[in-house]
């Protein structure tokens, strides 16, 4: 079984979302307002560091993020969770502290974890038990 990579599932998350914000209005027209255009550079920024390993990523990313629920909350609730437990931080604060100590629960499994874990199982058990 292929061992959990938070930076590697991070990654697959933001261009997924990335992809799904571009298929949809406003990121679909043909010419894009200066703010859209700039959310979807900024994001396209976080990921391209993020691919880089760039020490700035954590930074740019929770900047992303806060602007997305501040500009953009409609279009939060389609983002993996995992994107915001990865960048911490500012990021923390748009979830809950109940489900930051899911996520923490998790993170402790992770840590003492065999090659044999299984995130996705163990992901749904905790958040599943807890609801």
């Amino acid at each position: 079984m292929q061992t959990y990579n938070p930076h590697h599932h991070t990654l697959i998350l933001l261009k997924d979302f990335l992809q799904s914000l571009q298929q949809g209005i406003p990121f679909n027209q043909e010419t894009l307002d200066e703010n859209d255009a700039s959310f979807l550079q900024q994001l396209k920024q976080v990921i391209a560091q993020l691919e880089a390993r760039d020490v700035n990523a954590t930074f740019e990313g929770q900047d992303w993020l806060a602007r997305l629920f501040r500009n953009y909350p409609t279009f939060a609730p389609h983002l993996g969770r995992e994107v915001l437990w990865y960048f911490g931080g500012e990021a923390l604060h748009f979830m809950p502290d109940e489900e930051i100590a899911r996520f923490q629960q998790l993170d402790d499994l992770v840590a003492d974890a065999d090659d044999s874990f299984d995130y996705l199982a163990s992901k749904q058990a905790i958040f599943k038990a807890n609801s």
